[in-house]
């Protein structure tokens, strides 16, 4: 902070120097003019004494409108040498002639010291003023140009209340020839003032720092303040509503609203500068893919620091703008400096707002994390910008755009968050697999699926509120007739948000059996029991509870029925081995020589579907991932298998079929239990 001050302090310093220089430069080529001028005029006179014309009271017509004579006069040679004094009836209500012509005169007026506090000469003429006002304003040297505007005002209000009580005469002439200098002295004050506000906005601040520390104070946000609150002070006398100077009132507002729009251009233009940065941030992160990798986490942020640094910026310019005009606060300036960095902002969060409107599915978690965010800034950015407005006495109606900012945007992210639910569950019914080839290896709808459910306990509570919301309990499954899910409410199973995660499974587990009925056995069923036990396995190990009792009922239901029809083909390996020979048309009686060649038939088939099913499993394997799983499939298969053999072996005992049988029960089971090995 001090060295930002130091800064501030050199800037102003150089500033000063360089105006300085300025005028001084200025000064030495008028006194070298009318060092000539005065040179030229006196040399024709010799040594004759030189006297002032003398000013006439009379007020004709002809005085007010004719332009006055300022160049001195010679005395007659009978009139005694000495200058003759003005009437004692002189007054300035008497408009002496101003002009905003070229000064005519022979000397120009007499430049103020470089201070730039001293007042005009006591004899100043109108001549003078006119000069002084139509030259425009010094920052080195305002306080003669503020006596010439001074003075200039208080003949004008003069004969304006002169005009208004009904003494006509010249003062109509008057009146508009006097408004026309004073508009002009006005202008010159504006036009000075918005050029020094432009010349010190070239430094830009930087926002990180603006936010970890807070708002800046006026005099380092805005290094020129000091040099122009002299010109603000003397602008507001003009534009006070209590000011007696009516007429001068009636001018000035018109060049206040100029000073208010130009000076609202300038700061906006440093606020939009300022926010490049934050802005560009924004930019850089990947649209596409925009929440893997963390990348809508930092999306998020990067809007979401934009509107911070706003705030902080919104709340520094109200305490200039205080400093900048201490009596009398322009209402409309906050407003109107606002409007290009809002504009600025609004445009970077349009593109990720349209990414999410294209797949409020694919993104959902982009739109709640925003919507959160942008939520919770709002309950600061909304009371902290109406205090602001308030400190300047800013209308409600033209302030409301600004405290209301983010809404428009919030709400929009509601909608699309509220419209992501039931979009996921559409997703998730119509996905096929990926390519024509069958395999068994867990889907990508169940990896994303899984994915977003242990997402969502991050975003629970924001949830809940979006989902009950609505009037109607499951408004996710849009008017489906039947659930997904065999839950019958949210009281029963925990919470709205439950329910909604019980549908979720429940449309996945719908999904998968679609899928597994178009594969041929038994790889069908590897991929259901793949699958299955992967999503079982996933939502035990969540961090957050969001499985209620019955989605985890039906989950464990469906993983059975899984697992079932997975070791029905193994049982079906072992009818081969239980079936008895059945007499037929051809062999009425069952004789042993018959039973020997059923027994040799059914060790033939058991071994060569063995070996099919040893094939289809090493090509379509139960998840190597899980081998869990694959452990207590292979053991219930080696003690089904196991003991259907054992019993096959005994009814083979003395019927000669032994050179058929290829192992004992301990090397049939060990066999079996290595393909899931």
């Amino acid at each position: 902070m001090d060295e930002e001050a130091d800064l501030a302090l050199l800037d102003q310093h150089l500033l000063k120097t360089n105006l300085l220089s300025q005028r001084m430069t200025s000064i030495l080529g008028q006194l070298d003019t009318r060092l000539s001028r005065l040179d030229k005029t006196i040399a024709p006179l010799g040594l004759q004494v030189l006297a002032r014309k003398a000013t006439t009271a009379s007020g004709s017509s002809s005085s007010l409108t004719q332009p006055p004579t300022h160049a001195r006069q010679v005395s007659q040679p009978t009139r005694p040498a000495r200058a003759v004094p003005p009437p004692a009836t002189t007054s300035r209500s008497k408009l002496e002639g101003y002009n905003l012509g070229p000064a005519i005169s022979s000397l120009a007026p007499i430049p103020a010291t470089p201070s730039g506090t001293a007042p005009p000469s006591a004899n100043a003429t109108p001549a003078d003023e006119t000069a002084i006002l139509t030259r425009g304003p010094d920052i080195m040297a305002l306080g003669e140009y503020f006596g010439a505007m001074d003075s200039v005002v208080g003949d004008l209000e003069r004969m304006w209340r002169g005009l208004v009580e009904g003494r006509g005469g010249a003062r109509e002439a008057g009146v508009k020839d006097l408004s026309r200098l004073v508009d002009v002295g006005l202008e010159g004050l504006v036009q000075l003032f918005l050029q020094i506000a432009r010349d010190g906005t070239s430094r830009l601040l930087d926002p990180d720092h603006l936010i970890s520390s807070g708002p800046p104070t006026p005099q380092n946000l805005f290094p020129a303040l000091q040099t122009l609150v002299p010109l603000s002070n003397h602008l507001q006398q003009y534009t006070d509503p209590r000011s007696p100077h009516k007429k001068t009132q009636e001018l000035a507002l018109p060049q206040r609203d100029q000073l208010v729009r130009g000076l609202a251009d300038i700061r906006g233009e440093w606020l939009r500068r300022t926010l490049g940065p934050v802005v560009a941030r924004v930019d850089e992160v990947d649209e596409g893919g925009i929440w893997e990798g963390g990348r809508g986490r930092e999306k998020v942020k990067a809007i979401t620091t934009c509107w911070e640094v706003l705030l902080v910026l919104v709340e520094a310019e109200t305490l200039l703008i205080s400093s900048l005009f201490p009596s009398s606060p322009p209402a409309d300036l906050l407003p109107l400096t606002l409007a290009a960095p809002l504009n600025t902002l609004n445009n970077s969060i349009t593109p990720t707002v349209s990414t999410i409107k294209r797949s409020p599915a694919s993104h959902a978690f982009v739109a709640l994390d925003l919507y959160q965010s942008l939520t919770r800034l709002h309950s600061r950015w909304e009371p902290a910008t109406a205090k602001c407005f308030s400190m300047l006495d800013t209308p409600q109606n033209s302030a409301y755009s600004i405290t209301s900012a983010l809404q428009g945007h919030i709400a929009t992210l509601r909608q699309l968050s509220i419209r992501s639910f039931p979009e996921l569950l559409v997703d998730i019914r119509s996905a096929t697999g990926q390519g024509t080839a069958p395999s068994s290896a867990i889907g990508d709808t169940t990896y994303s699926t899984l994915t977003y459910l242990e997402t969502l306990p991050g975003y629970e509570k924001t949830v809940e509120g979006l989902l009950g919301s609505s009037q109607s309990q499951r408004s996710w499954l849009m008017g489906q007739k039947e659930a997904p899910s065999p839950v019958r409410g949210a009281e029963e199973e925990g919470g709205v948000v439950h329910l909604f995660v019980a549908d979720v499974l429940g449309t996945l587990i719908i999904n998968l059996n679609q899928r597994s009925g178009n594969m041929r056995k038994p790889i069908a069923q590897t991929f259901l029991l793949n699958n299955l036990s992967h999503i079982r396995n996933t939502t035990a190990s969540l961090n957050s509870d969001i499985i209620g009792p019955g989605a985890e009922d039906m989950l464990n239901k469906a993983y059975r029925e899984a697992k079932s029809q997975f070791l029905s083909e193994f049982t079906s390996l072992t009818s081969f081995l239980t079936a008895a020979p059945q007499p037929t048309r051809f062999v009425p009686t069952i004789t042993a020589s018959t039973e020997r060649q059923h027994l040799k038939d059914a060790s033939m088939q058991f071994f060569d579907r063995l070996a099919e099913l040893e094939t289809i499993c090493a090509q379509f394997p139960l998840s190597r991932g899980d081998p869990d799983l694959r452990d207590r499939v292979g053991k219930e298969a080696g003690d089904l298998i196991g003991g259907a053999w054992k019993a096959f072996l005994g009814r083979c005992v003395g019927k000669g079929v032994d050179k058929y049988l290829r192992g004992s029960p301990e090397e049939i089971v060990k066999r079996v239990q290595a393909i899931f090995r």
